[in-house]
Protein backbone atom coordinates (compact mmCIF):
# COMPACT_ATOMS: atom_id res chain seq x y z
CA UNK A 1 0.00 0.00 0.00
CA UNK A 2 1.21 3.40 -0.80
CA UNK A 3 1.93 5.30 2.24
CA UNK A 4 -0.07 8.56 1.22
CA UNK A 5 -3.18 9.28 3.16
CA UNK A 6 -1.26 11.22 5.84
CA UNK A 7 -0.39 13.82 2.56
CA UNK A 8 -3.49 12.98 0.92
CA UNK A 9 -5.89 14.68 4.36
CA UNK A 10 -3.58 17.29 4.33
CA UNK A 11 -3.73 18.74 0.99
CA UNK A 12 -7.68 18.45 1.53
CA UNK A 13 -7.19 21.29 3.88
CA UNK A 14 -4.38 23.32 2.01
CA UNK A 15 -3.38 23.18 -1.77
CA UNK A 16 0.27 22.21 -2.89
CA UNK A 17 2.67 24.19 -3.42
CA UNK A 18 4.44 24.02 -6.53
CA UNK A 19 6.67 26.48 -8.26
CA UNK A 20 7.82 26.24 -11.79
CA UNK A 21 11.70 27.52 -13.10
CA UNK A 22 12.22 27.97 -16.59
CA UNK A 23 14.53 29.99 -18.21
CA UNK A 24 11.89 31.01 -20.85
CA UNK A 25 8.33 30.69 -20.81
CA UNK A 26 6.72 29.23 -24.33
CA UNK A 27 3.46 28.07 -24.45
CA UNK A 28 4.07 24.75 -23.48
CA UNK A 29 4.85 26.08 -20.17
CA UNK A 30 1.97 28.04 -19.63
CA UNK A 31 0.00 24.66 -20.85
CA UNK A 32 2.14 23.04 -17.41
CA UNK A 33 1.10 26.15 -15.01
CA UNK A 34 -2.54 25.93 -16.26
CA UNK A 35 -3.36 22.14 -15.89
CA UNK A 36 -1.52 22.21 -12.42
CA UNK A 37 -3.55 24.61 -10.80
CA UNK A 38 -7.04 22.79 -12.34
CA UNK A 39 -5.69 20.19 -10.47
CA UNK A 40 -5.64 22.32 -7.25
CA UNK A 41 -2.19 23.28 -7.22
CA UNK A 42 -0.78 26.42 -5.74
CA UNK A 43 1.74 27.27 -8.99
CA UNK A 44 3.88 29.88 -9.46
CA UNK A 45 6.13 30.30 -12.03
CA UNK A 46 9.80 31.87 -11.58
CA UNK A 47 12.98 32.33 -13.68
CA UNK A 48 16.34 31.51 -12.56
CA UNK A 49 16.60 34.44 -10.42
CA UNK A 50 15.01 32.35 -7.87
CA UNK A 51 18.08 30.46 -7.00
CA UNK A 52 19.72 33.61 -5.46
CA UNK A 53 16.76 32.55 -2.60
CA UNK A 54 16.13 29.76 -0.35
CA UNK A 55 13.86 27.25 -1.73
CA UNK A 56 10.17 28.05 -0.75
CA UNK A 57 7.89 25.68 -2.09
CA UNK A 58 7.72 21.62 -1.28
CA UNK A 59 8.39 20.66 -5.02
CA UNK A 60 10.09 22.30 -7.73
CA UNK A 61 9.23 21.22 -12.10
CA UNK A 62 12.14 22.25 -13.75
CA UNK A 63 12.22 23.12 -17.61
CA UNK A 64 14.99 22.11 -18.94
CA UNK A 65 16.91 22.70 -22.41
CA UNK A 66 18.95 19.67 -23.36
CA UNK A 67 22.12 21.25 -24.38
CA UNK A 68 22.45 22.45 -21.02
CA UNK A 69 20.65 19.34 -18.69
CA UNK A 70 24.04 18.55 -17.26
CA UNK A 71 24.67 21.85 -15.31
CA UNK A 72 21.70 23.17 -14.84
CA UNK A 73 20.56 19.87 -13.21
CA UNK A 74 23.45 19.93 -10.86
CA UNK A 75 23.09 23.55 -9.96
CA UNK A 76 19.19 22.85 -8.70
CA UNK A 77 20.17 19.89 -7.19
CA UNK A 78 22.97 21.64 -4.72
CA UNK A 79 20.57 24.87 -4.39
CA UNK A 80 17.83 22.36 -3.33
CA UNK A 81 20.64 20.19 -0.95
CA UNK A 82 21.83 23.60 0.78
CA UNK A 83 17.88 24.61 2.37
CA UNK A 84 16.44 22.57 5.22
CA UNK A 85 13.24 22.53 3.19
CA UNK A 86 15.35 20.38 0.45
CA UNK A 87 12.32 20.14 -2.11
CA UNK A 88 11.20 17.76 -4.37
CA UNK A 89 12.77 18.29 -8.02
CA UNK A 90 11.17 17.33 -11.47
CA UNK A 91 12.94 17.57 -14.47
CA UNK A 92 10.83 18.59 -17.38
CA UNK A 93 13.14 18.34 -20.37
CA UNK A 94 12.07 20.25 -23.84
CA UNK A 95 12.07 17.57 -26.46
CA UNK A 96 14.79 15.49 -24.87
CA UNK A 97 15.63 11.59 -24.92
CA UNK A 98 16.72 9.11 -22.38
CA UNK A 99 20.53 10.05 -22.09
CA UNK A 100 19.32 13.65 -21.02
CA UNK A 101 16.42 11.55 -18.58
CA UNK A 102 19.70 9.58 -17.32
CA UNK A 103 21.70 13.05 -16.78
CA UNK A 104 18.90 15.07 -14.75
CA UNK A 105 18.20 11.58 -12.74
CA UNK A 106 21.77 11.05 -11.79
CA UNK A 107 22.43 14.82 -10.77
CA UNK A 108 19.84 14.35 -8.02
CA UNK A 109 16.61 15.32 -9.12
CA UNK A 110 13.42 13.11 -8.03
CA UNK A 111 11.68 12.67 -11.47
CA UNK A 112 12.05 13.87 -14.82
CA UNK A 113 9.58 13.84 -18.09
CA UNK A 114 10.29 14.50 -21.67
CA UNK A 115 8.10 16.87 -23.88
CA UNK A 116 6.20 16.36 -25.07
CA UNK A 117 4.12 14.94 -21.97
CA UNK A 118 0.39 14.77 -21.18
CA UNK A 119 -0.21 17.50 -18.53
CA UNK A 120 -2.70 15.21 -16.26
CA UNK A 121 0.49 12.90 -16.15
CA UNK A 122 3.04 15.60 -14.76
CA UNK A 123 0.14 16.87 -12.47
CA UNK A 124 0.52 12.93 -10.85
CA UNK A 125 4.20 13.00 -10.44
CA UNK A 126 3.95 16.41 -8.78
CA UNK A 127 1.71 14.51 -6.42
CA UNK A 128 3.87 11.70 -6.22
CA UNK A 129 7.38 13.59 -5.29
CA UNK A 130 4.97 15.65 -2.53
CA UNK A 131 3.97 12.05 -1.13
CA UNK A 132 7.51 10.67 -1.56
CA UNK A 133 9.10 14.68 0.29
CA UNK A 134 6.61 14.38 3.23
CA UNK A 135 5.84 10.53 3.95
CA UNK A 136 5.25 10.24 7.75
CA UNK A 137 4.90 6.46 8.40
CA UNK A 138 6.73 6.75 11.54
CA UNK A 139 5.21 8.13 14.88
CA UNK A 140 8.46 9.69 15.82
CA UNK A 141 10.14 10.18 12.15
CA UNK A 142 13.06 8.09 12.78
CA UNK A 143 13.94 4.74 11.32
CA UNK A 144 16.74 2.40 12.65
CA UNK A 145 18.84 -0.37 11.23
CA UNK A 146 22.13 -1.33 12.63
CA UNK A 147 24.28 2.00 13.20
CA UNK A 148 21.63 3.69 10.76
CA UNK A 149 19.29 6.33 11.71
CA UNK A 150 17.37 8.09 9.32
CA UNK A 151 15.40 10.98 9.94
CA UNK A 152 12.51 11.15 7.75
CA UNK A 153 11.53 14.44 8.36
CA UNK A 154 14.68 16.43 8.73
CA UNK A 155 15.79 13.97 5.40
CA UNK A 156 18.73 13.28 7.01
CA UNK A 157 20.90 10.33 7.66
CA UNK A 158 23.43 9.58 10.79
CA UNK A 159 25.43 7.44 10.70
CA UNK A 160 29.08 6.80 12.86
CA UNK A 161 28.64 10.74 14.63
CA UNK A 162 28.47 11.91 10.99
CA UNK A 163 25.17 13.18 9.49
CA UNK A 164 24.90 13.18 5.78
CA UNK A 165 22.35 14.93 3.91
CA UNK A 166 19.91 13.24 1.66
CA UNK A 167 17.54 13.87 -1.71
CA UNK A 168 13.87 13.23 -1.46
CA UNK A 169 14.61 10.11 -3.58
CA UNK A 170 17.84 9.06 -1.83
CA UNK A 171 15.80 9.02 1.33
CA UNK A 172 13.14 7.48 -0.12
CA UNK A 173 15.43 4.64 -1.47
CA UNK A 174 17.46 4.18 1.73
CA UNK A 175 14.11 4.19 4.01
CA UNK A 176 12.80 1.00 1.71
CA UNK A 177 15.99 -0.91 2.31
CA UNK A 178 15.65 0.10 6.26
CA UNK A 179 11.93 -1.38 6.40
CA UNK A 180 13.02 -4.39 4.41
CA UNK A 181 15.39 -5.15 7.47
CA UNK A 182 18.61 -6.87 5.66
CA UNK A 183 16.10 -8.37 3.21
CA UNK A 184 17.35 -8.17 -0.81
CA UNK A 185 15.36 -5.95 -2.64
CA UNK A 186 14.66 -6.15 -6.11
CA UNK A 187 15.30 -3.14 -8.96
CA UNK A 188 11.52 -3.37 -9.01
CA UNK A 189 10.38 -3.58 -5.92
CA UNK A 190 12.63 -0.44 -4.87
CA UNK A 191 10.90 1.79 -8.03
CA UNK A 192 7.35 0.55 -6.73
CA UNK A 193 8.10 1.33 -3.34
CA UNK A 194 10.33 4.48 -3.56
CA UNK A 195 9.40 6.19 -6.76
CA UNK A 196 5.72 4.98 -6.42
CA UNK A 197 3.22 3.56 -9.01
CA UNK A 198 2.38 6.49 -11.19
CA UNK A 199 6.32 6.62 -12.42
CA UNK A 200 6.06 4.19 -14.60
CA UNK A 201 8.54 5.74 -17.09
CA UNK A 202 11.38 5.92 -14.71
CA UNK A 203 13.69 2.74 -15.57
CA UNK A 204 15.69 0.28 -12.96
CA UNK A 205 18.80 2.24 -14.16
CA UNK A 206 17.12 5.02 -11.99
CA UNK A 207 17.48 2.60 -9.22
CA UNK A 208 21.82 2.28 -9.83
CA UNK A 209 22.37 5.70 -10.20
CA UNK A 210 20.60 6.96 -6.30
CA UNK A 211 22.42 3.93 -5.25
CA UNK A 212 25.38 5.08 -6.82
CA UNK A 213 25.17 8.44 -5.06
CA UNK A 214 24.66 6.87 -1.84
CA UNK A 215 27.42 4.81 -1.57
CA UNK A 216 29.46 7.82 -2.35
CA UNK A 217 28.06 9.80 0.25
CA UNK A 218 28.29 6.69 2.84
CA UNK A 219 32.16 6.59 4.85
CA UNK A 220 31.52 3.15 4.05
CA UNK A 221 29.91 2.33 1.06
CA UNK A 222 29.65 -1.65 1.34
CA UNK A 223 26.73 -0.54 3.87
CA UNK A 224 24.52 -1.23 0.71
CA UNK A 225 25.46 -4.94 -0.53
CA UNK A 226 24.70 -5.55 -4.06
CA UNK A 227 22.94 -9.15 -4.30
CA UNK A 228 23.96 -10.98 -7.49
CA UNK A 229 20.75 -11.42 -9.96
CA UNK A 230 18.68 -9.90 -7.16
CA UNK A 231 18.87 -6.30 -6.18
CA UNK A 232 19.96 -4.43 -3.15
CA UNK A 233 20.23 -4.90 0.98
CA UNK A 234 21.82 -3.28 3.61
CA UNK A 235 24.60 -5.41 5.20
CA UNK A 236 23.69 -6.88 8.34
CA UNK A 237 24.77 -5.61 11.87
Amino acid sequence: MHPASADESLSALEPLRVTVITLVTTPNTQAVVAELRRGAMLVELRTAEILEGAPQAPVYVVVIDPASSGALADKIVAWAAESALRPGLIGLVEDGSARDCETVLAAGFDDVAVTPVSTRELAARVRAVHRRVHWKGVANGRLRFGELTLDLYGRALWFRGRTISLTSIELAVLRELIKARGRPLSRIELLDQAWGEEDLEVSERAVDNVILRLRRKLPEPEVIETVRSVGFRLASP
